[in-house]
């Protein structure tokens, strides 16, 4: 998948902060940090950073994605023992030889047995500036069996996130932007929602499934000032009819949506001024009243409730840090690092709304 203009659009939140947090030069004080009764959970973990939690449905595995230090332009996913006291870690796949290995966007299958995940395994590639051969595949957390589930040409970009069903498809989002499935056997791929970037003059940002598996909310994101109002709003594509709708996100554009249920969205909220990105919160907003409230405030990103809804999961970091330029005059592609993962019982920031309505929380979808 590409951005408007050509260059590789990378993936899960990474994409976004990068080339603008270098551009700006940002430095801040942020706030102090999660609340009293957050854990930190990737605390074992020494990458360079850690991002996207998504607990498997079983409720055992944590999977995320994380750069090594010598590799920040190349996401790796790690995965996590929660019924371990340690919380045993390790790589869901590995690189082989000195190539630079992309693994990525990922999303559990509903058995636990499986992530689906952009990839280019086993090969990499010789130069993070080389052409991309990356697929669609599934790889087994226990036996780390990867299955190639398309065929696409070399150098077709995706992301990012993916979203597998219990109907056995898996949604992802293909190399004109819009939305696609697949099977999770492999076969031909299918078109489920035009998006709309003939409105928006961009890319197709971060998608999540509802919880009745009917609807998919996403977010474009823009590289121009030639768009509407509704780009920076959450799009909402019901896949029966294709029709599409925006709901209002309270003036921040949202990123890393996850369907709390059939009524509140959680997400991850972005500034965006003067092509500047900066994370502010992490957000819940109400489709039917479109309310918006701010939950957390600071460097938050990628919200995933996990636990029979119980648990909020998300990444915090305490500064945003930008990277020196590259030897070639390019700025690095991720210029963030210093996220690590935690939780917090849900309870502890969801809040009453004024006109009533409080979302489900023990509805919640893994």
């Amino acid at each position: 998948m590409r951005r408007a203009g050509g260059a590789p659009l990378r993936s899960v939140v990474i994409m976004s902060l990068s080339l603008a947090l270098w551009q700006s030069g940002f430095s801040s004080d942020q706030k102090a940090g999660p609340p009293a009764s957050a854990q930190e959970v990737t605390g074992i973990v020494h990458t360079d950073d850690q991002v996207g939690p998504a607990c498997s449905p079983d409720g055992r595995w944590l999977a995320f994605e994380y750069h090594e230090p010598g590799d920040l332009n190349s996401p790796q996913v790690g995965i996590l023992d929660l019924r371990q006291d340690a919380h045993t870690w390790g790589p869901l796949l590995e690189g082989k030889g000195e190539g630079h290995l992309y693994v990525g966007d990922f999303s559990w299958s509903p058995d636990s047995r499986w992530l689906a995940v952009i990839t280019d395994y086993p090969k990499g590639r010789n130069s993070v500036w080389s052409e991309s051969n990356r697929e669609l595949a599934k790889v087994n957390v226990y036996t780390h069996e990867v299955v190639k589930l398309t065929h696409l040409p070399p150098n077709t970009y995706f992301g990012p996130t993916t979203a597998w069903l219990r109907s056995g498809n898996i949604v992802f989002i293909g190399d004109d932007q819009n939305i696609y499935g697949v099977s999770e056997r492999g076969g031909n791929v299918r078109k489920l929602l035009t998006t709309p970037t003939d409105k928006c003059d961009g890319v197709t940002n971060t998608l999540a499934v509802s919880p009745d598996e009917q609807s998919i909310a996403f977010a474009m994101e823009v590289d121009s000032d030639k768009q509407i109002a509704d780009c920076k709003a959450l799009w909402i594509g019901d896949l029966r009819t294709g029709n599409l709708r925006s709901v209002p996100t309270g003036g921040v554009h949202p990123l890393s949506p996850f369907w709390l249920d059939g009524n509140a969205i959680l997400f991850s909220g972005m500034n965006v001024d003067g092509g500047k990105w900066l994370p502010v919160g992490l957000y819940q907003v109400l489709l039917g009243s479109a309310k918006v409230t701010r939950l957390l405030d600071g460097l938050y990103l990628t919200p995933h409730v996990c636990e029979s809804g119980n648990t909020l999961y998300f990444s915090w970091s305490p500064s945003a840090k930008t990277e020196a330029q590259a030897k070639d005059g390019r700025p690095r592609l991720n210029d963030v690092a210093g996220f690590h993962i935690w939780r917090i019982p849900l309870r502890d920031v969801l809040q009453q709304t004024n006109d009533g309505e409080r979302p489900g929380a023990s509805k919640a979808k893994q």
